[in-house]
């Protein structure tokens, strides 16, 4: 079985694993997979520690890589085809957790870890805004290692209650993938639906625009007229 393999894994290479995953991944869902897989290999501490640190290595790492492409391309990706389709909401919010000062804002740029899509952009839009990689570096690994922590835990637990349970490891296996599909079809209908309101206000903006510059034309043309008799 999966588990049992797991668990009688060397635990130098479940963290190597780990790490190669977090390095490209971060807290994407391949990232937040992997760290629930490695969860439920180790069944001891010393096992336990190995993988953590690999994990938290691997949040560093890709934390850096964000930075430094970031603070290169910055720009270009929040601009180019792919950034526009995260949305600039994602964007803006990434921005103001990267950037914020002041009492607890160095929390906040930690906790970006636990937002699956922000926390990825946060490294990227801190590079591009040049925030000192010393201070987002310093939050990024305790954001890193709170989230390995919690993740690793999970999978533990996830881990223990399925070998004490083996009979229910196919339902549930089945009820995730139905879950998964589920939201990727409301979310695959709900793009048409937003961008189709995008649009609509974009017309609406340009029809306040035209008829603004309509109202305005009389207006113009009146004070000349004014002038030419006067």
């Amino acid at each position: 079985m999966l588990l049992d393999m797991l668990q009688s894994s060397s635990p130098y290479l479940v963290g190597s694993i780990l790490l190669a995953v977090l390095t490209f991944a971060g807290s994407l869902v391949p990232g937040v997979a992997a760290v629930l897989v490695a969860g439920a290999a180790p069944a001891d501490p010393r096992g336990v520690a190995v993988v953590a640190l690999a994990g938290c290595a691997g949040c560093v790492l890709y934390a850096t890589g964000g930075w430094l492409v970031g603070r290169r391309y910055g720009s270009r990706l929040r601009r180019g085809g792919a950034g526009r389709r995260i949305g600039e909401r994602r964007w803006s919010r990434a921005e103001r957790l990267a950037t914020a000062t002041g009492a607890g804002s160095g929390t906040a740029l930690a906790a970006a870890f636990f937002l699956p899509v922000v926390g990825s952009l946060t490294p990227i839009v801190a590079g591009a805004r040049r925030v000192p990689y010393t201070r987002f570096i310093r939050w990024a690994l305790a954001g890193g290692a709170a989230w390995v922590s919690v993740y690793l835990s999970l999978g533990a637990l996830a881990g223990d209650a399925l070998r004490q349970n083996r009979h229910l490891l196919v339902p549930i296996l089945v009820c995730v993938a139905v879950v998964v599909a589920a939201l990727l079809v409301i979310h695959h209908r709900a793009r048409p639906s937003r961008e189709g309101t995008g649009a609509t206000g974009d017309m609406n903006d340009t029809s306040d625009t035209s008829d603004t510059s309509g109202m305005s034309a009389p207006a113009g043309s009146g004070d000349a007229s004014g002038k030419i008799l006067g």
